[in-house]
């Protein structure tokens, strides 16, 4: 069952074959921004979506993952996994960096998109959706990407946990896009997460 909490809805079930197998996980959420109480916030992604409140007993395998947005489309590559202390999940942020590959006259990261979760009803506003950011050029190779993607977006994924998953972190970034200017080309609202519990 769904459940609200703050800007985001997430749906979290899970399955394991037998005791000691890894937990096969789906996590489907949707944004909910166009709630946010600031008009001028109202035009963000969901860009991290873990698995929260994990024992923090080490590393966590994880395989067999795929992501696709509401169109059963697989956008896999468009997130990066993502560790910490207590969580397991995915960032909507990927680059390619040369690391310093083609030499001094090229710069390390040739191209990065970022990606997130877009509130539908924020489509539906023009006022809203013009805050979105755009696809630029950062200068010759380099170029920055944003996609914007409807949910829900489904995380599935076979994870390794000595029991059930109970929570759910969610962070909502790219707030306030361009800020209303459409030469602005990043955002510079902090990130805001939040973590829903199903317990």
């Amino acid at each position: 069952m769904p459940v609200r909490n703050a800007l985001a809805t997430a749906q979290l079930s899970y399955a394991q074959r037998g005791k000691g197998a890894p937990f096969h996980v789906t996590i489907a959420v949707w944004s909910h921004s166009y709630d946010h109480p600031d008009a001028a916030r109202r035009n963000a992604l969901v860009t991290g979506v873990y698995l929260a409140d994990l024992p923090a007993s080490g590393v966590y395998n994880v395989s067999n993952i795929l992501i696709r947005d509401r169109y059963n489309v697989d956008q896999t590559g468009l997130w990066t996994r993502t560790s910490g202390a207590n969580l397991e999940g995915f960032e909507g942020y990927t680059e390619f960096d040369t690391h310093g590959a083609c030499g001094n006259a090229w710069p390390n990261v040739i191209w990065s998109a970022y990606s997130g979760i877009y509130d539908e009803r924020c489509v539906a506003d023009a006022t809203v959706d013009a805050f979105r950011l755009q696809t630029y050029r950062i200068a010759h190779p380099q170029i920055s990407v944003y996609n914007y993607m409807l949910g829900p977006v489904t995380f599935s994924f076979e994870i390794n946990l000595p029991a059930a998953p109970t929570s759910v972190g969610l962070r909502l970034g790219l707030i306030g896009g361009n800020a209303g200017n459409p030469a602005q080309r990043t955002n510079t609202v902090p990130n805001e997460e939040w973590v829903i519990q199903f317990a």
